[in-house]
């Protein structure tokens, strides 16, 4: 056995390893907060790690969709989660005027937006064979679309119910709402995809499609169910945006879609699909908003964000193929 082998075998070596992508993203914001606090004044005080970790939860949100969609291989992405979210908030601000006891129909038409999303983007890509990134990105279109015609030049009127608004902007003492919201949604998350069926064939379909096929796995429906939890996880976070900012406006949601991919991404987690660690997508989203405040407070602008995403895109993925080749 040579000296790589009996590294492998190693369990410090091991746990090392499975880590280290979630180590790197913890580093980096570290990296980034400790640079914000000398060029730019107050950037770590408690206030406003509680406001970057509050805007980072709704990139994490998104994340989630982008994840388990990822997961399945495929070259899995779902370009069309900030239009369900925006369409959901657009139809709903009218019904729910502010009131808490239509929220329930908020709820509803919510649900029916995003199963229809996820089930289009799902049999399109599982069972007709369609790329995902084509048939999510016309999915977008369509929706971005339908807004434009259903609100034809009008402004959106209607306001989301008080709960809603509790649920996503306001705060239990210091803490922002949402960040529980999160914290409830992680371990459950964390089960699904570890400790139950349908997550282990998802990540048996993306490590391997014709193993996990032989294995006697649906590959094809685990893949349509992946892209139908998204479309409907992707519409009830479109309930928690109108709950935050208190209005709908269209493109509400679409500045969410890139900063979610480049979250999984700098989590860790493999665009080739067969993983998936919700813990790292959250890492990722907070460095992306730590690194936005940043360039924001140095002057640089939304032009600056989307150049530094592209730039720290690039340079992990440069990083992380290297790793996959070096195996």
């Amino acid at each position: 056995m040579n000296v790589a082998a009996r590294m492998r075998t190693n369990p410090a070596f091991r746990f090392v390893d499975q880590y280290k992508k979630l180590f790197i993203a913890f580093l980096l914001i570290i990296f980034l907060f400790l640079l914000g606090e000398v060029t730019v004044s107050n950037f770590l005080s408690f206030a406003q790690l509680l406001l970057t970790v509050k805007l980072a939860s709704f990139i994490a949100l998104f994340g989630l969709c982008q994840m388990i969609v990822m997961a399945g291989g495929g070259g899995g992405l779902d370009m069309s989660v900030g239009y369900t979210a925006t369409m959901t908030a657009v139809l709903t601000a009218s019904m729910m005027d502010g009131r808490n006891e239509n929220l329930w129909i908020a709820m509803l038409v919510a649900l029916v937006i995003g199963l229809a999303v996820g089930v289009a983007n799902g049999l399109l890509t599982a069972y007709v064979k369609l790329p995902p990134l084509v048939v999510t990105m016309s999915m977008s279109l369509i929706l971005q679309g339908g807004i434009n015609v259903y609100t034809a030049g009008a402004n959106i009127t209607g306001k989301p119910s008080p709960i809603l608004q509790i649920m996503a902007a306001k705060s239990i003492g210091i803490f922002p709402n949402i960040l529980f919201i999160l914290l409830i949604l992680t371990p459950v998350v964390m089960i699904l995809l570890y400790r139950t069926k349908w997550g282990l064939a998802l990540f048996g379909t993306g490590t391997n499609e014709t193993a996990a096929y032989l294995s006697g796995v649906n590959v094809k429906r685990v893949r349509c169910i992946s892209f139908v939890i998204s479309g409907i996880l992707s519409s009830f976070i479109g309930l928690l945006l109108i709950g935050n900012m208190g209005i709908a406006f269209k493109d509400m949601g679409s500045n969410y879609v890139m900063p979610s991919i480049a979250a999984v991404v700098v989590g860790g987690v493999s665009m080739n699909g067969g993983d998936g660690n919700y813990i790292g997508v959250i890492l990722g989203a907070i460095f992306l908003q730590t690194l936005t405040n940043l360039l924001v407070a140095m002057g640089w602008g939304d032009a600056g964000k989307w150049l530094g995403f592209g730039i720290v895109l690039f340079i992990l993925l440069i990083v992380y193929v290297n790793d996959i080749r070096s195996r």
